[in-house]
């Protein structure tokens, strides 16, 4: 059995340039092209070939890579250290910043919000208990492990305290190049 050959081939008889789907676009109008995207596509098919496409470069600039343990180490609250990737540090950044996060045994990451941004906390190594409070002002708490994550609503308050018996390592994601952040006083 024999397979037979897709609509567009035996309709088209060959695959078609860019050039002729934009072409048969125009002239066929729009409801034309579900089958002129399956053409367009038949340009990869076996025997023909691939665009040509750029060598990739050996490394990237230098404003596109940061080494966060190289980052000067800012003191937050109780005693936690970041070392944050922002808009400050690393001018290149839109829309996202990280912090490398270290809080150290029995101590944690203070009750606090930000004004301008989500944040996503991710643990490398050790044990976490996380709170978070809702617009209800209900308390939600969760206990996290290397691997786990955890995500903070712009405007929540919330905090990440280390209960393991070791320094707790995270890195905090941010939606926003410039995070602004609000201590709470419990």
């Amino acid at each position: 059995m024999t397979a037979q050959p897709r609509f567009w081939k035996r309709f088209f008889d060959r695959p078609l340039s860019r050039r002729e789907v934009i072409r048969a676009a125009a002239t066929l109008g729009a409801a034309s092209l579900p089958l002129l995207r399956g053409s367009a596509l038949a340009q990869n098919a076996p025997g023909v070939p691939a665009p040509a496409t750029p060598a990739p470069r050996s490394s990237l600039p230098a404003d596109y890579v940061r080494r966060l343990p190289e980052l000067p180490s800012a003191v937050i609250p109780a005693e936690v250290t970041a070392r944050k990737g922002n808009q400050k540090v690393w001018p290149v950044l839109r829309g996202i910043s990280i912090a490398q996060v270290e809080i150290p045994v029995g101590s944690w990451r203070a009750t606090h919000l930000h004004t301008n941004t989500s944040e996503l906390a991710v643990v490398l190594e050790g044990t976490a208990r996380a709170g978070l409070q809702t617009p209800e002002r209900e308390w939600l708490e969760v206990e996290l492990g290397a691997g786990d994550c955890v995500y903070f609503p712009a405007g929540w308050p919330h905090w990440v305290r280390n209960t393991g018996d070791s320094v707790l390592r995270a890195y905090f994601n941010y939606g926003h190049e410039q995070p602004v952040t609000v201590e709470v006083q419990p």
